[in-house]
C-alpha cells in the first residue's frame, strides 16, 4: 500500500506528462502557429492535423500523446507496483493533464490519444469496444464529434458484460468487472468533458462542426 506521499508523487508525475503539449509545439517548431489560435482551438491531433494540412505532423502529435501515456504508466508501475489505485490515478491524471495544462493556461486537447495510450497498456478491449462503437455511429451520422461522444457513452455501459477471461488479457489486469467500470467511468466522464462544446451544441438543437 503506498503513502499518501507515494500517491501525490504519482499524480504530479502523470499530470505533468498529460500536460506535455505535443500539439503546441509541433505546429509552433514547424510551422510556428499556435495551435490555440488556429482552427479548433483544441490543442490535439485532429486540430494539428487541419491547421498544419500534414499528415506527418498529425501522426506525430497522435503517437507522442499515445507515448507519453504509455511511459507514465510504465514509470508509475515501476516504481509504484501495479496495483489498481497507482494505475488509477495515474491514469486519471495523465488525461487531467492533457485537457487542463497549466503551461497553456488550461487549454488542451480532447484526450482521445491519451486515453488510447493508457487503454493499450491497462484495458486494451477498452479501445476496441470504443473503436467499434465510433464506427457504427460514424457510418449512420457521418460526424466525428456525434461518434466520439456516443461511443464514449456506450464503452462503459458494454464493458459490464465482458467475460473476465478476456479482462485478465490485459497487460495490467483488473480484478474485476468492478475495478474496470470504476477506471472506465470516470475516464470517459473526462472525455465528455472535453467534449462540452460539441455537447451543448446538441443541447441547443444545433449542427455540430464535422
Amino acid at each position: 500500500m503506498q503513502s499518501f506521499f507515494e500517491y501525490l508523487v504519482i499524480v504530479f508525475l502523470s499530470y505533468v506528462f498529460g500536460s506535455f503539449p505535443s500539439a503546441y509545439l509541433l505546429l509552433k517548431a514547424t510551422q510556428n502557429k499556435d495551435i490555440r489560435k488556429e482552427g479548433s482551438g483544441i490543442v490535439g491531433t485532429m486540430n494539428a492535423l487541419e491547421v498544419s494540412q500534414s499528415v506527418f505532423v498529425g501522426l506525430s502529435v497522435l503517437l507522442l500523446d499515445i507515448i507519453k501515456s504509455i511511459v507514465c504508466i510504465l514509470i508509475c508501475v515501476y516504481f509504484f507496483g501495479s496495483n489498481f489505485f497507482v494505475i488509477f490515478l495515474s491514469g486519471i491524471f495523465l488525461i487531467i493533464g492533457h485537457l487542463f495544462p497549466l503551461w497553456l493556461k488550461f487549454k488542451g486537447g480532447r484526450g482521445l490519444a491519451v486515453t488510447a495510450g493508457i487503454m493499450l497498456m491497462t484495458a486494451w478491449i477498452f479501445i476496441i469496444v470504443w473503436v467499434l462503437f465510433f464506427s457504427a455511429v460514424y457510418l449512420i451520422r457521418k460526424n466525428i464529434h456525434i461518434s466520439n461522444i456516443i461511443a464514449t457513452i456506450l464503452t462503459p455501459i458494454f464493458l459490464f458484460f465482458v467475460p473476465d477471461s478476456i479482462l485478465n488479457l490485459n497487460i495490467f489486469s483488473f480484478n474485476d468487472k468492478n475495478q474496470l467500470l470504476l477506471f472506465s467511468v470516470p475516464v470517459c466522464f473526462l472525455l465528455l468533458l472535453s467534449h462540452r462544446d460539441q455537447i451543448q451544441l446538441i443541447l441547443k438543437g444545433k449542427k455540430l462542426n464535422e
